[in-house]
């Protein structure tokens, strides 16, 4: 693993043979220039960039990722187009993580979904989420039928926390109980002054109303916990 604390100015990573990378200054930015062989990647911070704009191209051995609500909006527009999908295969990554996720903000939804969508073997997506008011409208952007051509065939654990019961977070789960046919387990984990009996009792009934492509998937909601 390779820590770096920078302050001032742009660090290239010229590494060939880095398998770890973790980089959580919120100062300061790096450039992933020359890394094909990264397996484990945490990028948790305000300012990134890469060496070219397909970054993800030269990652052929990334199997676990971590971004946060920052990183993961321009990594995503680094790659190009965030509304839509690589135009290369991204197989080898298995696990992202997708800490303080805004999902009240228009460009991380997207983003979110843009990833999940190039990562086609993920096998487990966790996301925290970093919203505080539920009263945060749908969008159609997450409905089933955005998704029409998507399959995630190899996802097969699903966790959520800070949850908040909100129309976007409940868009999520209802996306990929539909659309994930090898689906495991779903973990809730809702904040502390979400974690009522009530709005339990609210969301199973709306969870038993959502299709599910996998007839083995267990939903698990870590209420008062």
């Amino acid at each position: 693993m390779l820590h770096q604390n920078v302050y001032f100015g742009v660090i290239e990573i010229n590494a060939p043979k880095l398998r770890a990378f973790e980089f959580t200054e919120m100062e300061g930015s790096i450039c992933l220039k020359n890394t094909p062989n990264l397996e484990d990647l945490t990028l948790w911070h305000k300012n990134y960039h890469v060496g070219r704009r397909n970054c993800f191209a030269s990652f052929y051995h990334l199997e676990y990722l971590v971004l946060n609500g920052h990183s993961l909006k321009v990594l995503a527009a680094a790659a190009g187009e965030v509304t839509t999908r690589h135009p290369f295969d991204l197989n080898s990554l298995k696990h992202l993580c997708l800490d303080v996720t805004y999902l009240r903000e228009l460009d991380v939804v997207s983003s979110v979904l843009f990833l999940i969508k190039s990562f086609q073997h993920l096998q487990i997506l966790e996301i925290q989420v970093e919203d505080y008011n539920n009263d945060i409208p749908a969008l159609q952007c997450l409905e089933l039928e955005a998704f029409s051509d998507v399959t995630f065939n190899h996802l097969r654990k699903f966790e959520l926390s800070c949850f908040i019961g909100s129309d976007r977070e409940m868009q999520l789960i209802k996306l990929l109980l539909a659309k994930s046919p090898v689906l495991e387990k779903i973990r809730i984990h809702p904040l502390p002054d979400y974690a009522s009996e009530k709005l339990k009792n609210k969301i199973l009934l709306l969870l038993n109303t959502f299709q599910r492509a996998s007839p083995e998937v267990e939903v698990v909601h870590v209420f008062g916990s």
